[in-house]
């Protein structure tokens, strides 16, 4: 298989630059000791493959620039790129142990059929790439899936169904392997709002597209469950579009500074946490009941 290479000049690097502590950069999700950390950074040691995303996402760099890889990717690397152990797969294939992943990855029993499709949203690629990652795990060096060209409406950067919205934030605000489960968004959604309004169920059939709502109350739950203001979903702007996720990802960072100890959140990201914050309980402000004055 065509493992990732490591570049451990350009982890040590990327620590410097993001002002973190050797410590910190092993906090959960990475869930690393201090002193696996540096020996990273020396090159003393190599990352385990599927600890390369949540490093990846930790120190801000890009995963294929951290590690790149040559080759195109079999079933392991598939697997590893979202940050996935093998003893974890059976929460996906629905079986009672990681057997039926680990004989596809050796080459030695092909997936059964209705194993491909979970795995593959689970590692975040199509049925099509999956399934040709597998055939590189038995030797057959099939070619790269091409992926067809994307609508022209999201050529244009500007999602248009409740699906192509709950994704569009899911990929752009949320490093692949720390992205909520439909359960979870469905969690924070109710917790947030103070209602039961979403489940599971309803959260995949609407992120899938199999369903989709005008509904205020669930666009507002599912806004919520992913820190978006309300607007996101009800505007068809592009440019509305792109700038709710920057300013998601400039709370996302004043969060990370503030957790780091590095002061206060500065008041363009508290102006910007507000204004969410009435977009999506219709106008209420984070002090109190009323968000005139």
């Amino acid at each position: 298989m065509p493992e990732r290479i490591f570049n451990a000049q350009k982890f040590r690097a990327a620590i410097q630059a993001s002002g973190l502590k050797q410590s910190e950069v092993g906090e959960p999700p990475v869930s690393l000791g201090e002193s696996v950390i540096s020996r990273y950074g020396s090159g003393a040691v190599t990352p385990p493959p599927e600890k390369l995303p949540a490093l990846a996402a930790r120190v801000g760099l890009p995963l294929d620039v951290l590690a790149p890889r040559r080759g195109l990717p079999d079933l392991k690397d598939l697997r590893c790129d979202a940050g996935i152990q093998q003893k974890d797969t059976p929460q996906y294939t629905g079986t009672k142990s990681a057997m039926p992943v680990r004989a596809a990855e050796n080459g030695m029993r092909r997936l059964k059929d209705e194993f491909v499709a979970p795995l593959a949203e689970a590692y975040g690629v199509s049925v099509e790439e999956l399934r040709a990652a597998q055939e590189r795990s038995f030797g057959n060096m099939v070619p790269a899936v091409r992926k067809p060209a994307p609508p022209r409406s999201a050529a244009l950067g500007a999602p248009q169904t409740v699906a192509e919205k709950i994704t569009y934030l899911l990929e752009r605000t949320y490093a692949r392997h720390e992205r909520p489960t439909d359960a979870e968004l469905a969690d924070r959604g109710n917790q947030k709002t103070g209602r039961p309004i979403l489940d599971e169920v309803l959260v995949r059939a609407l992120r899938t597209g199999k369903e989709s709502t005008g509904d205020e109350a669930i666009l507002g739950a599912l806004a919520a469950a992913l820190d978006a203001p309300l607007v996101f979903f009800t505007s068809d702007s592009p440019d509305e579009a792109a700038r709710i996720v920057a300013g998601i990802r400039t709370v996302q960072n004043g969060v990370r500074a503030a957790r780091h100890g590095d002061g206060p959140l500065p008041p363009e990201w508290l102006d910007f946490i507000e204004a969410s914050i009435r977009e999506i309980t219709g106008g209420k402000s984070p002090d109190g009941p009323d968000s005139q004055g």
